[in-house]
């Protein structure tokens, strides 16, 4: 089966990032700037991004 990528345009990437992780048990893969997150939950690859 193929990942499904979904991308959010979040304001604040960092506190969505407990959302997801802690509420909704994604896994944070990488985070390697302020502006840009990506997570992952079986299939699903969730990118989150700051507007701009």
């Amino acid at each position: 089966m193929s990942k499904i990528n979904v991308r959010y345009i979040v304001n604040d990437v960092d506190g969505a990032i407990p959302f997801y992780t802690e509420m909704l048990g994604f896994k944070l893969d990488m985070h390697p700037a302020p502006g840009f997150a990506s997570l992952s939950r079986g299939d699903l690859q969730l990118l989150l991004n700051r507007p701009g």
